[in-house]
């Protein structure tokens, strides 16, 4: 075998080990996606207890319950901004990050297919000089 095709083997190998690498980094973002979307919608769930407690009339009234209302008002305003601007760019930022790395596998897997085909020439160069000796 000639130091080529070592060289080209050597590459070809570093390529399979980078898709590897990013196929499992994809599985990872695609499991974190997941739970963010779960605590999302757990958030979205909490919000309707905020802005609608489980209170009575005997127990909602006076400076407490005012003072409630103002808590549960800024209570609402955070949740909202967690689960709609933080939580939503968070997944927007995960979403980027699988689309590049699907980019980079399809770039590596034609990076693969040019050193295989490189391989075979090389295989084929040899074959000839064989049989021209």
């Amino acid at each position: 075998m000639s130091g080529a095709i070592i060289g080209y083997k050597a590459a070809l190998y570093s390529l399979k080990a980078d898709i590897s690498i990013k196929k499992e980094q994809i599985t990872e973002l695609n499991m974190c996606r997941k739970e963010v979307k779960a605590a999302k919608a757990a958030l979205s769930d909490a919000s309707k207890k905020i802005t609608h407690p489980d209170l009575t009339s005997h127990t909602w009234f006076g400076s407490l319950a005012d003072t409630f209302d103002g808590l549960r008002d800024e209570m609402a305003s955070a949740s909202q901004e967690i689960k709609g601007a933080q939580l939503t760019n968070l997944l927007n930022r995960i979403d980027e990050k699988i689309n590049d790395l699907t980019s980079d596998i399809h770039s590596l897997e034609r990076d693969i297919h040019s050193v295989e085909r490189k391989i075979e020439k090389e295989k084929q160069k040899q074959l000839e000089k064989k049989r021209g000796k």
